[in-house]
């Protein structure tokens, strides 16, 4: 146990320098696939009023029933939120913005924090942070392939093969009449349900898919498929579905059916989706989203179609560590300028902006150590050479370039030094 005064919160962490090259790369390898597909970055504040986030999770959800949000009152009496999920944000800024004036489909993507105030446990905190994207204009099937295809890219891309699982919803219309179907299959085990399930049968029955408890899913069993009911009674949610699954299949994405995958709000519809792992024990969801189409309208707008996911970037760097990708280090140090004696330690600082102006990462000694301690401080930056400067070198003008890894070693103009380091 550490004995400093302070540590971080429960349920936050920090980043050190040695993880950042990690977290770098899924960031940047987002913001790649993201640009390729047309995707533009959007930054929101980190809080809003709590009425957007109790509107957009549902006055049933977890979130705001079991009150895992960070809300405070500020001074001007107003109460606020640090957002819990992306979307709501996202689709605040897009109707305060009027972004649909600029096209008919906004493509928006996300990297930050959220919050949700919940038992820590792998790969989330109580700030976690997020990547994800949002889709706001297009109804069709295609629109949803593409949310799925970009989402199969990027897991791909950071060396992670989860399993995709998607499942419709229907309309709000025909959940409705299935609501009530499930219902009517629980309402006799009612009693060996959990005491959550038990209130979710009152208010909404769909969320028990959501439970992790044995006795649920030992009720569900033999329940009625939505996907079936949609069959009965929703051709053109059916039709929808089976688009969307033909397209994944002519890009040769993998996927399953989840019957048992589920939203639990009026306002998604038709597609939800979820990329699900087992390499951290249980199977747990690494990236999960689906269509919303009653959401914009939920928070003020007009009727708009909208699709979308998030991720938590957490638990994609333990999957992907799980799944055997070699750990991600920090750029290696270009150069390193080692000083014999006063006259080199002063010329030092001309040295380093001429290296750092043309482009080449370095760094040189601040503590007036020794030749020998200055080159294991090269070594500990993994710098690729290392530029030796005493007093004959300079009153020559030139520098001792060592190459780190062979050995190497000549004496050569700065400048040659310089060109010699951007060409190897």
């Amino acid at each position: 146990m550490s004995s400093v005064k302070f540590q971080s919160p429960r349920g936050t962490h920090d980043v050190l320098p040695d993880q950042v090259a990690a977290w770098q790369f899924i960031e940047n390898t987002f913001r790649e696939v993201c640009r390729r597909a047309g995707f533009c970055e959007i930054r929101t504040p980190l809080f809003e009023k709590t009425e957007l986030f109790a509107r957009a999770s549902g006055e049933s959800s977890d979130v705001v029933v079991t009150k895992q949000m960070y809300s405070f009152v500020a001074p001007d009496e107003q109460s606020y939120t640090l957002r819990p999920e992306g979307t709501a944000s996202v689709v605040r800024a897009y109707l305060e913005h009027n972004l649909s004036e600029r096209g008919p489909v906004s493509k928006l993507f996300y990297i930050f924090p959220v919050f949700r105030y919940e038992a820590p446990q792998a790969g989330r905190y109580r700030q976690h942070h997020q990547c994800g994207i949002e889709m706001l204009g297009a109804s069709g099937p295609e629109a949803d392939a593409e949310v799925l295809a970009l989402s199969h890219e990027f897991l791909r891309a950071i060396g992670v093969a989860p399993t995709l699982k998607i499942n419709s919803l229907g309309t709000p219309e025909s959940r409705k009449s299935y609501i009530e179907k499930l219902r009517a299959h629980l309402e006799p085990n009612r009693q060996s349900l959990s005491a959550d399930s038990q209130k979710r049968l009152e208010t909404n029955p769909l969320r028990v898919f959501d439970s992790k408890e044995e006795c649920d899913h030992k009720a569900l069993e033999g329940a009625p498929r939505l996907l079936d009911h949609l069959r009965e009674c929703d051709e053109e949610s059916t039709a929808h579905f089976e688009k969307v699954c033909a397209i994944l299949e002519s890009l040769g994405i993998p996927f399953e059916i989840d019957h048992n995958l589920v939203r639990g709000f009026d306002y998604y519809s038709r597609t939800a989706f979820e990329w699900v792992s087992d390499k951290l024990g249980a199977q747990s969801t690494v990236l999960g989203g689906g269509r919303y189409d009653g959401l914009v309208e939920e928070l003020g707008g007009k009727s708009t179609p909208g699709i979308g996911f998030g991720s938590g970037i957490e638990r994609l760097l333990l999957v992907r560590e799980a799944s055997g990708n070699a750990p991600l280090g920090a750029e290696p140090l270009a150069a390193f300028v080692v000083t014999l004696g006063d006259a080199a330690r002063d010329a030092a600082p001309q040295i380093v902006a001429k290296l750092r102006a043309a482009g080449l990462s370095c760094d040189r000694d601040f503590v007036g150590r020794s030749m020998r301690a200055q080159m294991r401080e090269a070594n500990r930056q993994n710098a690729q050479w290392a530029l030796v400067i005493g007093d004959d070198e300079l009153s020559a003008g030139t520098v001792a370039l060592k190459n780190m890894a062979l050995g190497e070693q000549e004496t050569v103009s700065l400048e040659a030094a310089i060109a010699r380091i951007k060409s190897a």
